[in-house]
């Protein structure tokens, strides 16, 4: 045969294997090409080729093999022994189930099935088989197999059902993660990444999508060893956790966040990349100021008590004449600082009303009968500072009216009221005691009368005045301090009736 007739003559084409198995028996053609489609191998026979058909099965991509009526193996080419691992002549023989896991598939013919071919290394490999029975004589029957493998097909199915993962892990993610390539390009982005990012970030590397600089000197002293490529190629492929940083972005100045890195592997344990991750902590770190700021002012309040405690132990202890009086007189003066204490816990240290306070101040002192102190006045919400000095003032007071005052006595009575001069924004508070046992004229005043005149004179100041009438004590604090509505009272927890 000519160049010009190869060209041009078109070879015969058969759709069946049998047709060709007998072609090729009968000697009629020299060599068979395989072309795969989707649905079963279509075998096209080239006459006149310079090479016996068997050159070309033998280099075919997928396996070929055929047995006969008992099962046995008649051939097989050499890609089947590529799939198995085993040589040609340990095939051939052998019963055809035996090639795959279980006790083999059903070789139905003109089906396509998939199944695990087993190797000599005791793993296996999936494949897909066509199978066919053809009859090359009128004696000899034999059924014609093909085995396609799946390896690839299936990795390639594994790659993709990992990116669809991938992307859906990072298309939900609450902060911001991107994946870096060996040389520190970013292939993929989460959404929150994509919003923080300076530029679309895939295909950037990070440092131009993500410009950065140091949260505290002692990073910005780490940063800066690295120039933005250096920086990049360490994010791709080596650990990197814990540096808080900045973004340079006029929309992002105010947010802090934790850059962190890990490497990528694949399956042979080479690094392939990393994930890379931007935190939002500015939350925390403004939490962390806030705590560092309330430390400080407890630590300033801790010391406030502790010389307050040691001013009052000093002073009742000078006007005590005995251990027992000084014991009794400290102890309460305590529990009126611890008092002013719990009011300010359960309102945060905002204050309280200043009628809750007395409310709380006098109740151990006439807690059987409520009617003998009245208390009324318009609502005030005193601020925090205020509370220590006037719980220790109104515990003098009513300490001084159970001794020997009003409380002493069945019948006596403690009218308390107060007014605002609106003028220079003060208080005037009366504290006035009736019905009780007789002022002795020329009575001096006590340690407790000193003591309110010092805090309210000293801590919020003010002054105050003291009236012993014979038909019972009256006591004027005047003081500055903030007034504000009832609601407010009321959101500040104060009680106002």
């Amino acid at each position: 045969m000519s160049d010009s007739e190869r060209t041009t003559a078109r070879p015969p084409q058969f759709q069946d294997a049998e047709e060709t198995v007998r072609a090729i028996h009968g000697g009629h053609v020299d060599a068979v090409v395989v072309i795969k489609d989707q649905e079963s191998p279509q075998i096209i026979l080239l006459q006149g080729a310079d090479k016996p058909y068997r050159v070309l099965v033998e280099h075919m991509s997928d396996g070929a093999l055929t047995f006969g009526t008992d099962g046995a193996i008649l051939y097989v080419n050499g890609r089947v022994s590529e799939l198995t691992g085993y040589a040609a002549e340990d095939l051939v023989g052998r019963h055809v189930g035996t090639l795959f896991e279980g006790n083999g598939p059903p070789l139905d013919t003109d089906v396509s099935i998939e199944a695990r071919l087993l190797r000599s290394d005791d793993t296996s490999v999936p494949v897909k088989i066509w199978a066919r029975s053809i009859s090359i004589d009128d004696s000899t029957v034999t059924t014609l197999v093909t085995l396609t493998d799946l390896s690839a097909h299936r990795r390639a199915e594994q790659l993709a059902a990992a990116e669809r993962f991938a992307r859906s892990v990072l298309e939900q993610a609450t902060e911001a993660i991107v994946v870096l390539g060996p040389e520190g390009h970013i292939t993929h982005a989460s959404a929150l990444a994509e919003e923080l990012a300076e530029q679309p970030p895939v295909g950037c590397t990070f440092s131009k999508a993500f410009p950065l600089e140091a949260q505290s000197t002692d990073q910005a002293r780490t940063l800066a060893r690295f120039s933005a490529e250096s920086l990049d190629r360490l994010l791709a492929a080596k650990p990197f956790h814990g540096v808080e940083v900045r973004l340079r972005s006029e929309r992002l100045s105010d947010r802090s966040f934790l850059l962190s890195a890990g490497p990528l592997y694949d399956d042979s344990k080479a690094c392939v990349g990393s994930i890379v991750t931007l935190t939002d902590i500015t939350e925390r770190k403004h939490a962390e100021e806030q705590q560092a700021m309330l430390v400080a002012e407890l630590n300033h309040r801790v010391k406030n008590i502790l010389a307050i405690v040691r001013s009052v132990a000093s002073q009742t202890a000078g006007s005590s004449a005995s251990l027992d009086g000084f014991t009794s007189a400290f102890s309460g003066r305590l529990k009126a600082v611890a008092l002013a204490h719990d009011i300010l816990t359960e309102t945060r240290w905002i204050g309280a009303g200043l009628k809750e306070l007395l409310t709380a101040a006098l109740a151990p002192f006439h807690s059987a009968d409520s009617r003998r102190v009245t208390i009324d006045g318009p609502a005030i919400l005193l601020r925090a500072d205020a509370l220590l000095p006037l719980s220790m003032a109104f515990h003098e007071l009513a300490t001084n009216a159970v001794k020997y005052g009003a409380l002493s006595s069945e019948d006596g009575r403690i009218d308390i009221t107060w007014r605002l001069a609106d003028a220079d924004r003060a208080v005037e508070l009366i504290w006035r005691e009736r019905d009780g046992p007789k002022v002795e004229l020329g009575k001096s005043s006590g340690f407790g009368t000193r003591l309110i005149d010092r805090i309210i004179a000293y801590d919020l100041d003010g002054g105050s005045e003291f009236d012993f009438d014979p038909l019972g004590l009256r006591c004027t604090l005047r003081f500055r301090i903030r007034t504000t509505p009832a609601s407010e009272v009321k959101a500040a927890g104060a009680t106002v009736r």
